[in-house]
């Protein structure tokens, strides 16, 4: 499950700079306030997923824990003070479009290798 749940993460990176170099916008695209329930589809996916390895495995896997909570917080979030978390990513996206999906993408990926060594380390 730790597999499956790391290379969701690279795939899902891989996309936003696929999306960065081929300038297609996914993440503009998903982050629009009317594909609000699209993003907490994804959300809740990653959320499920990474609940599972953390609840069933032991010793207790602090790391995936971790990033369980940063989703989390994110959906909490994005469903307590939709206009909130809208006015950061606007703020984000009107400094500079392309290095926030680039380093979107980035994030994920390091994620996915946080979670596959996550399995190795503990």
């Amino acid at each position: 499950m730790i597999i499956f749940l790391s290379s969701l993460y690279m795939m899902y990176g891989f996309l936003f700079i696929y999306s960065y170099v081929n300038d297609i916008g996914f993440l503009r695209y998903l982050y629009q306030k009317k594909n609000i329930n699209k993003v907490l589809a994804i959300e809740l996916v990653f959320i499920v997923i990474a609940s599972f390895i953390v609840f069933t495995s032991q010793p207790l896997n602090w790391m995936v824990g971790l990033i369980m909570i940063f989703h989390i917080f994110g959906v909490v979030w994005l469903v307590a003070s939709p206009d909130s978390f809208y006015e950061i990513y606007d703020q984000s996206m009107n400094v500079d479009p392309g290095s926030t999906e680039s380093m979107t993408g980035w994030i994920l990926i390091a994620f996915g290798v946080f979670v596959y060594f996550s399995r190795l380390i503990f």
